[in-house]
């Protein structure tokens, strides 16, 4: 009895033994099944990611054939697109004849600019135009999203190349609805050969249109120049101002213009914006004028005082313009003033208080639109970041007569307006009618079109968003047409 009590005890004793080496073995077992699924799965892992990576690049080349393909159906339906509009044409009777189109081959489609080659604002001081400058209507329509700045082979700012011109539905100009102000405008015309791309100090040599400050030689070598006087004789050379006689000769018409149409005898005059003091230093030889000027170069400064002994101001600012000189005039003449002053508004005020009641305003050499839109130039090109406004006839007359002035005389010569205008204080004038706006516009965007074609190939990345419709644009006007090898050529507008 005892013994089997002992023999149980050991049994019991040696319990933990056998579970250890039980549980030993179930161990083993779980790990080696653990191995064994674990073994599977990387297998599985392996062939999947394989199949992963095959599928992964048959998919990357199925896109790009997918890719190739929807591009070359989208230029094939662009080609035909733009061929049947050609026929639409046509068939309307306004065909060309069967003569091959000549011209600079240009292409179906442009890839964009790379992002990264875009530079940061530009930092500029900015004046955001609600409302017309000149009539102060709100309704426009934007013509032209950007200046010339677009068309020039270096990497500006996008908010440099944007003004978006619109046409005022109220009197007609078409006017920068975005500018820069202050020392940002000032810059651009203190470096204007530059700005409009000539290249830097591209006039430096042009005693009329030199835009940078005098040195003490400068001033020596125009003042030896100014004492050969206007009038040498090419059987007599000598250093003169060549550039005094030439504008002499030009701009002597504006004498014979103001004579014929006004009295100024003993009359105050002033030209703003005078390059050789031709006006002023005529009026005053001929009718004993009292004559002052406004220069905005330091050169023409220098010449305007003393080559004829004009009164000159400090030269113009064309954001904050002021007319310096106390009292009234009976004439005011303003070269190219209104297609470059900043604030519109303030310009009619000084020009206002400082014309005798009944006294005349001259505009000359303001930009016509029909430069753009019928001759053949470049819109985008023509509007440079320092042109904020251009006009044609009718939108100058509304212009001048939204801000008081009756218009007495207009005629364009060599493509540019001559305009004289009464002083009146009256702002009688309608609106323009919606079927010469709608011409208008449509005029501009024919214009906005050629000029988007016709721009370089190294700047046509920046108009690969509108390509397209401008292709079909020119296709419709018939300015884009297709030889008899299928290429699109660019025809002149």
């Amino acid at each position: 009895m005892l013994s089997e009590v002992l023999k149980r005890l050991r049994a019991l004793l040696n319990l933990p033994a056998r579970l250890d080496a039980q549980f030993g073995r179930l161990r083993h077992d779980l790990d080696a099944g653990v191995h064994d699924v674990q073994k599977s799965l990387k297998a599985h892992k392996d062939v999947s990611r394989e199949v992963w990576q095959r599928q992964k690049a048959e998919h990357a080349t199925l896109e790009e054939e997918l890719a190739a393909t929807r591009d070359e159906m989208r230029e094939q339906m662009l080609r035909y697109h733009l061929q049947l509009t050609r026929l639409s044409r046509l068939v309307e009777a306004r065909s060309d004849g069967d003569q091959q189109p000549g011209g600079t081959p240009i292409p179906l489609s442009v890839a964009p600019a790379d992002p990264s080659s875009r530079g940061a604002a530009s930092g500029w001081q900015w004046l955001e135009l609600a409302a017309c400058p000149g009539c102060r209507t709100i309704e426009r329509t934007i013509v032209c999203e950007w200046n010339k700045a677009i068309l020039l082979e270096r990497d500006l700012p996008d908010d440099v190349m944007r003004y978006d011109y619109a046409l005022c539905h109220g009197c007609g100009i078409v006017y920068a609805t975005r500018r820069p102000v202050g020392d940002s405008y000032r810059v651009l015309m203190d470096e204007f050969p530059e700005t409009i791309g000539r290249g830097p100090r591209a006039n430096a040599s042009d005693a009329l249109l030199n835009p940078y400050p005098l040195s003490d030689a400068d001033r020596e070598r125009y003042r030896r120049l100014i004492a050969a006087g206007v009038f040498v004789s090419d059987h007599e050379p000598r250093e003169h101002l060549d550039l005094v006689f030439k504008d002499r000769i030009d701009n002597s018409g504006h004498v014979e213009i103001l004579a014929g149409l006004l009295d100024l005898r003993e009359a105050r005059v002033l030209e703003v914006r005078s390059r050789a003091g031709t006006i002023v230093s005529g009026l005053r030889r001929q009718f004993g004028a009292t004559v002052a000027a406004m220069p905005i170069f330091e050169g023409q400064q220098l010449i305007l005082r003393e080559m004829h002994g004009i009164e000159c101001s400090d030269l113009i600012d064309y954001d904050q313009f002021t007319i310096p000189f106390d009292g009234e005039f009976d004439l005011i003449v303003c070269n190219h003033m209104l297609t470059h002053i900043v604030r519109v508004d303030r310009f009619f005020d000084q020009i206002r208080s400082r014309l005798k009641p009944g006294g005349h305003l001259y505009l000359y050499n303001e930009i016509d639109e029909d430069e753009f839109l019928t001759r053949g130039k470049s819109l985008i090109n023509t509007l440079n970041p320092i042109h904020l406004q251009t006009f044609d006839r009718a939108s100058l007359i509304r212009l001048l007569e939204a801000n008081g002035f009756d218009v007495v005389f207009i005629k364009l010569r060599n493509g540019s307006p001559l305009c004289l205008a009464r002083l009146t204080g009256r702002a009688e004038w309608a609106p323009m009618d919606v079927n010469e706006r709608a011409r208008r516009i449509d005029a501009y965007a024919m214009a906005r079109a050629h000029s988007i074609l016709r721009a370089s190939d190294a700047v046509r990345p920046r108009f690969a968003a509108v390509w397209q419709s401008a292709l079909e644009q020119g296709c419709a006007a018939g300015f884009a047409r297709f030889d008899d090898k299928g290429r699109l050529r660019l025809t002149k507008y």
